[in-house]
């Protein structure tokens, strides 16, 4: 006997309306925030902007575009495998990660949930869309949480001691703990489920398989497809050193732009962070400017690139009856 459908009560529209005004006053508040700021500190440094724009050059950020893109492609495999798990349910390769990749660049619209609503379409078929959210959210946690350890072992080894490095040992060894224990999981997800009881798979009430190390290794992968970028980006206009040091300080900030989760894609706010702190890097705030435009197009460049490869392998790859 099927259940009655549930009647909103009159003052849920007005109240999601009021929700959805204030998420879209807030961002543009921390947007235009955001780029008050900028102007403000790179105003008097417009000379020195001009000139370090003056010396880009092209080719090399299409070399570090290249370079960048198989970095998404680790994160689509890593998300395949970890929906897999969630689900109990595995999807060809060939097919889910064209839709994950495509869906990371519709995220870009306003309001950021434009692309787990394209993922969660595409992916109908094979996985529940409170499937495709958990995949997501518990993605973003582990993805943090090993980039967290990373960002603070770098900036203290180059800033105070090599020895800091050490400090991303047990982070990578919490992270394959997780992915060893997927109790922790399965309790993170019942209790997303009583505060969320429509985002609660099925999948929760058995226990998850352990996802093998590979997991943890294309975690770990991820960041060496993104220094090198970096490095390709910066060859020329910046040592090896201070490549790294700003590649990782990019991270950092994109971490702290977390926060601002209402803005899409962290639009302004992430290069607000990374310019206001000139002392840490030891750079001007018109070079960490262009800097991160640069690292902006590049990053954008590499998604578009990894999505367009992967549909275009998809449908190169497609059986040939599907093909007629």
């Amino acid at each position: 006997m099927s259940s009655p459908p549930l009647k909103r009560s009159p003052a849920a529209a007005p109240r999601s309306a009021f929700a959805g005004v204030a998420r879209k006053l807030l961002s543009w508040a921390l947007v235009l925030a955001a780029t008050a700021f900028l102007w403000r500190v790179l105003a008097p440094q417009i000379a020195l902007m001009r000139d370090s724009i003056g010396d880009i050059r092209w080719p090399q950020i299409v070399v570090a575009i290249a370079l960048a893109a198989p970095m998404f492609v680790l994160k689509g495999v890593y998300h395949l495998n970890l929906l897999d798990r969630i689900s109990g349910v595995r999807r060809p390769r060939r097919t889910g990660l064209p839709i994950y990749l495509q869906a990371q660049i519709v995220r870009y619209l306003p309001g950021k949930v434009w692309g787990l609503v394209y993922q969660s379409q595409r992916m109908s078929d094979t996985h529940r869309a409170s499937e495709v959210v958990i995949a997501n959210l518990w993605q973003m946690a582990t993805t943090n949480l090993l980039a967290v350890g990373l960002v603070l072992s770098v900036l203290l080894a180059l800033r105070v001691s090599p020895l800091w490095l050490c400090l991303f040992v047990p982070a990578v060894a919490l992270v394959e703990w997780l992915h060893r224990h997927p109790a922790i999981e399965t309790w993170a997800l019942r209790r997303l489920g009583r505060y969320l009881p429509k985002l609660a798979p099925l999948a929760a009430t058995r226990p998850m398989p352990p996802m093998p190390w590979k997991g943890t290794a294309l975690l770990c992968s991820e960041w060496i497809f993104y220094f090198l970028a970096f490095f390709a980006l910066l060859y020329g206009r910046s040592g090896w050193v201070e490549s790294l040091l700003l590649g990782t300080w990019y991270g950092g900030a994109s971490l702290l732009a977390l926060a601002a989760f209402v803005v899409p894609a962290g639009i302004a706010v992430r290069e607000a962070i990374f310019v206001a702190a000139p002392d840490l890097t030891g750079t001007s705030a018109a070079t960490l400017a262009v800097t991160a435009a640069l690292a902006r197009i590049m990053f954008l460049g590499a998604e578009i690139a990894a999505a367009v490869l992967a549909s275009a392998c998809a449908l190169a790859l497609r059986p040939g009856h599907e093909r007629a």
